[in-house]
Formats: structure tokens, sequence, C-alpha cells
């Protein structure tokens, strides 16, 4: 057999194992895939069963992380973009119009727990201002927090991160409370977001940008 014969059959048998590697490898893939898609399909179904209807919300509670597993809106291009904030869901809306885009953990005063040393949350209609800041720290609160943006007293009322001490370390006792109903704590009128989204809210929301909160 010539050198060039010898060679067109090493060429084909090469092709041929490759063929059934490459088979065998997408089929594999394809299983994995398969399984991948049944587990999600079963986590949406038991989230679905207790009432869940936000699936893009992380779980459990990050107060570090974003507050959704997608990406944050791009202002620039919503419509109509307002923040509503309810006080009794302990949570912060990202609105288009009447429709909710972006859902945020937060932790308000709670109402039961008012008292000369507790600052309610002011309720109505506000708009963000031009107050804003990394970091703050309140020595008669003994609180500070990062990535501020006033909505109200120019400064005295803000969106903020979960509180620090004065050296800018995280209490974690505090921020172990985001988005948790029910909890023994005083924001002193203002509302923490975890890290992340407080960075975009200090970041990203315009001046004049209404916040409802009831």
């Amino acid at each position: 057999m010539s050198k060039k014969k010898v060679l067109a059959w090493l060429i084909a048998i090469m092709l041929v194992c490759f063929a059934g590697w490459s088979v065998v490898h997408v089929k594999q893939a394809e299983k994995k895939n398969s399984i991948k898609l049944e587990k999600a399909a079963k986590k949406k179904a038991e989230l679905k069963k207790k009432g869940i209807k936000n699936l893009d919300m992380r779980r459990p509670i990050s107060w570090r992380k974003s507050s959704e597993k997608i990406d944050y809106p791009n202002i620039d291009l919503v419509e109509h973009f307002w923040i509503e904030v309810s006080t009794k869901k302990q949570r912060v809306y990202l609105k288009s119009g009447q429709k909710t885009i972006y859902t945020m953990y937060a932790s308000i005063s709670s109402p039961q727990k008012r008292s000369k040393d507790v600052k309610a949350l002011p309720k109505g209609t506000f708009y963000i201002q031009d107050q804003r800041g990394k970091f703050f720290y309140n020595p008669v609160s003994g609180e500070g927090a990062k990535y501020w943006v006033s909505w109200k007293g120019k400064g005295v009322h803000m969106f903020h991160s979960v509180p620090t001490d004065e050296n800018k370390n995280y209490r974690r006792d505090e921020a172990g409370k985001l988005g948790k109903k029910g909890q023994n704590v005083n924001t002193h009128g203002n509302i923490r977001l975890s890290i992340a989204d407080a960075k975009w809210m200090s970041g990203q929301v315009p001046k004049g940008t209404k916040v409802v909160i009831h």
C-alpha cells in the first residue's frame, strides 16, 4: 500500500474517532444541561408553592450583595422612573410607571418601637436631593453608613448601606436584620439597604426622583 493511501486511511480513522468522541461529548453536555434545568424548575416550583413570587430575589438575603440576581436597571432607558418604599414589607421597589422593575431588601424602624430614641420614618411623597456621599458617622446615634443619598432634610433622611461603626466596619448584628419583618431595629429615620444596593442607589439615582413611602 502506498504512503498516500496509508495516510488517507489514518486521516479517515482519526475523523471517525473524533466524530464518535464529539457525539459522546454532546450527549454528556445535553444530559448535564437537562439535569440542571430540571433542578432549576424544581426549585422554582418549590418557591411558588411557598408563595414566593419574585424568583429573581437573592435567597438567603445577603447584606453585601445585590437584592436580585439580575442586573440593575438602566435608569436612562426607564420611562416614568420612581421609587416606592413599603415599611410593612421592608422592601424598596424601583418602578417604571406602575410596573415594579427591581426589588430591594430594606430595614426600616419597627413601628411598634416608636419612642423618644427612635426617629420615625416620614411617610408621604419626597424627592431625591443633591446631598449624597460615600460615608458618614453620627456620634449621637453611634452609627454610620456607606453610600448614602438624601431624600428629605438635606441629609437628615437617607437611603444608605447597613450600619457601620466610626471606623467604617459593618455592624453584623444589625446588618443581619436586613429585609426581615418583625426585627427590633432602629434606623434613625433612614432606609437601610444592602451594600451593593446602596452603592447603586447613591451613584445612579438622579436628583428629583420621586420617592413614595407608605
